[in-house]
C-alpha cells in the first residue's frame, strides 16, 4: 500500500494512458462489451467528456504515471451550456456510428445511457457532485481518500458545504459509507442489461455534509 500519491490536475495528453488503465480497471466488469469490442477512442472519449462536463479533474500519480481520476462538478455554475456540449458531442458521435465497436457493445452502451437517468430525475439539488472517480486496482490503498480529500477541500474552497457522488451495488459503494457520505436514495438499475443479464443491480446516491 502506498500512503503518499501526486493529486494534480489532469493533463489529457500526458495522463490518457493511465487515467485510460484506470477507467478499465474500475468499470470492465460492468462495460466489458464497450471496452473489449470497441476501439480504445471510444473509452477515451467517455472519459473527455465527463471531464468536459466537470469543473475540477485531478489525477493521482505514482511511479511517473497517472493510476487514477476523479472528475467534480458544480452544478450551480453558469456555464451549463459547456457543460452539456461536452456530453452532447460525445452522444452525437456515437449515434452517427463514428466509433469502430461490436453490435453488441453498442447495444450496451445505449443501455447505459438509458439506464443511468434514473440518476438524473432522482438527485437532489446540490453544489458539488463527484461524476467519475476510479483508480488502477494495484495501486489502491489510499489513493481514492487522497484524489477525493483534494475534490472535497476546493468544494470548500468554493464555499459549498454539501458534495453528492452516485454509484451502485456492482462498484466500490462502501468507499463512500468509509469516507463519511450517507445514502440518500436507492433504486433498480436497469444500465447493464448486457453485460451482466444475470445480476439485478441498485443503483445508490451518497451525500456528504459538513
Amino acid at each position: 500500500m502506498r500512503e503518499r500519491y501526486l493529486v494534480r490536475r489532469f493533463q489529457p495528453s500526458k495522463d490518457m494512458e493511465g487515467v485510460y488503465d484506470s477507467f478499465v480497471s474500475g468499470f470492465h466488469h460492468i462495460l466489458w462489451p464497450i471496452i473489449d469490442q470497441a476501439e480504445t477512442r471510444l473509452v477515451e472519449d467517455i472519459i473527455l467528456a465527463m471531464h468536459g462536463a466537470g469543473d475540477y479533474t485531478v489525477a493521482a500519480e505514482a511511479d511517473g504515471e497517472a493510476r487514477g481520476i476523479l472528475v467534480g462538478c458544480f452544478p450551480f455554475r453558469r456555464d451549463l451550456a459547456r457543460k452539456a456540449r461536452a456530453l452532447e458531442s460525445f452522444i452525437a458521435r456515437f449515434a452517427a456510428g463514428r466509433y469502430e465497436m461490436s453490435r453488441l457493445a453498442r447495444k450496451c452502451l445505449w443501455q447505459v445511457l438509458y439506464g443511468y437517468l434514473p440518476f438524473l430525475w432522482l438527485h437532489p439539488l446540490t453544489p458539488s457532485e463527484t461524476l467519475l472517480l476510479t483508480s488502477q486496482r494495484e495501486y489502491r490503498g489510499g489513493i481514492g481518500r487522497a484524489m477525493m480529500g483534494v475534490w472535497i477541500a476546493e468544494t470548500k474552497t468554493a464555499g459549498w458545504r454539501h458534495s453528492t457522488v452516485c454509484t451502485d451495488s456492482e462498484l466500490s459503494w462502501d468507499f463512500y459509507e468509509r469516507y463519511g457520505f450517507k445514502r440518500l436514495r436507492e433504486f433498480p438499475l436497469k444500465a447493464y442489461r448486457y453485460s451482466l443479464p444475470e445480476k439485478s443491480p441498485i443503483g445508490y446516491i451518497y451525500s456528504l455534509k459538513w
